[in-house]
């Protein structure tokens, strides 16, 4: 199976040290560069496309589609819509704290934003909720919940409303835990929508607990091969040249990563370069060969096909794989 993604931008960044996700850095932003046009366009595009699973209500899968959003366009409009909808995320799959912090991190940078009015009502809603109770009522509220269970085993209320009750506090793996039981005992529950969104079931038909870390990494192992760090430059042009003189060469640098967990053969990258209205330049695909899991790689590209180097408006990177 062959899948394909796409980086556009024109930034450098320089290294990976230091980095708390080295892959997760905006494509076509660094130090050495500015965002390339292209960038707002592919970001809105990422943005709706992640807003429709939210009107779905596949608020597990948009998580990390916002979350990616916010790491490729830090301080871009999308970026910054995408704190609220993360907090409505995390609301809607009931992970209170995760939402506040979101939620308050919208507010802080779009004081006058288009959601402001639905993310205060959601703060002021997530205050008045178990998020801001002192622990001790946490911990009376769990208890009440367990004694319950322990005087009617085969009522299924109480074990549901304690398992939702530990997942908002972020106890998944007791949450996950409380959810396994449910379903040993009552099979049906697995078509329940919440419960589609905490537990599902693996190749093994085991059940796994869809923390926010498990689904951002299903999320790397169904988009394994990542483009980042993409940047262009004009090369060629040297100093006994007259001032009139314009750069030979046109040349795109990046780098590849495989996020996933399963190693790729036959990686490449394809890079094209675009004139105005979408035309077309000139096409070079670069062989990154065989990526174990985690492995970097660098690729670069040199054009010289193109009627004027400053006519080059924007360059997109594709990558490919097998498994």
């Amino acid at each position: 199976m062959v899948l394909l993604f796409s980086a556009l931008g024109a930034g450098y960044a320089s290294t990976m040290a230091g980095a708390a996700d080295a892959w997760a850095m905006p494509e076509g932003q660094g130090p050495a560069g500015s965002v390339h046009a292209s960038a707002p366009a592919s970001a809105s595009r990422e943005l709706a496309a992640a807003k429709r699973m939210m009107k779905a209500g596949e608020y597990s899968l948009a998580i990390p589609r916002f979350t990616q959003l916010m790491n490729k366009y830090p301080g871009a409009e999308a970026a910054i819509e995408s704190c609220y909808h993360l907090g409505e995320a995390y609301y809607n799959v009931g992970a209170y704290s995760d939402a506040l912090r979101y939620l308050d991190q919208y507010l802080s940078l779009a004081p006058e934003g288009e959601y402001v009015e639905n993310g205060r009502a959601l703060v002021a809603r997530l205050t008045n909720t178990a998020v801001q109770a002192p622990l001790t009522e946490q911990e009376a509220q769990i208890a009440a919940l367990e004694a319950a269970i322990a005087a009617e085993p085969e009522n299924m209320a109480p074990r549901l409303e304690l398992a939702e009750l530990l997942w908002s506090l972020g106890h998944y793996a007791e949450a996950g835990a409380v959810y396994t039981e449910l379903l040993q005992r009552w099979p049906r529950l697995e078509t329940d929508v919440v419960v589609r969104q905490r537990v599902e079931r693996d190749a093994q038909g085991n059940l796994v607990v869809l923390t926010p870390e498990e689904v951002e990494r299903h999320y790397r192992e169904a988009e394994p091969l990542k483009i980042y760090n993409v940047s262009s430059f004009r090369s060629g042009r040297f100093e006994t040249w007259p001032a009139t003189a314009s750069e030979r060469y046109y040349n795109v640098t990046g780098q590849a990563v495989n996020q996933s967990e399963q190693p790729l053969s036959n990686a490449s990258v394809t890079i094209t370069i675009y004139g105005l209205g979408q035309m077309v330049f000139d096409t070079k695909t670069v062989s990154l060969g065989a990526m174990r899991p985690g492995e970097v790689r660098a690729f670069s590209a040199q054009f010289s096909v193109f009627d004027n180097i400053y006519n080059i408006s924007r360059h997109e990177c594709v990558g490919t794989f097998q498994r």
